[in-house]
């Protein structure tokens, strides 16, 4: 599968969230303070999404787009839980 320069940098930014969460576990559970595995973990986040080299509107966009589909997730599994 061919992806676009565009596409894959859309898909290292969308890596770059799931591997801060993945960091911030890591550091959780090395006895980091919740507050401060957050704090690396982010700075990681935007260091990453700072070398995939799209523009700071695109990252937004990008980001949006993610958590708008994370809310929705979350919501159908708040109204599945309802229905049980």
């Amino acid at each position: 599968m061919w992806l676009s320069e565009k596409e894959r940098r859309k898909r290292y930014v969308e890596g770059a969230v799931i591997s801060a969460l993945r960091l911030y576990r890591h550091w959780r559970k090395r006895g980091v303070s919740s507050d401060e595995a957050f704090a690396r973990a982010v700075k990681q986040a935007l260091g990453m999404i700072e070398a995939s080299g799209m523009s700071e509107e695109e990252v937004r966009e990008s980001l949006k787009e993610l958590k708008t589909i994370v809310d929705a997730i979350l919501k159908s599994l708040g109204n599945s839980s309802k229905r049980r």
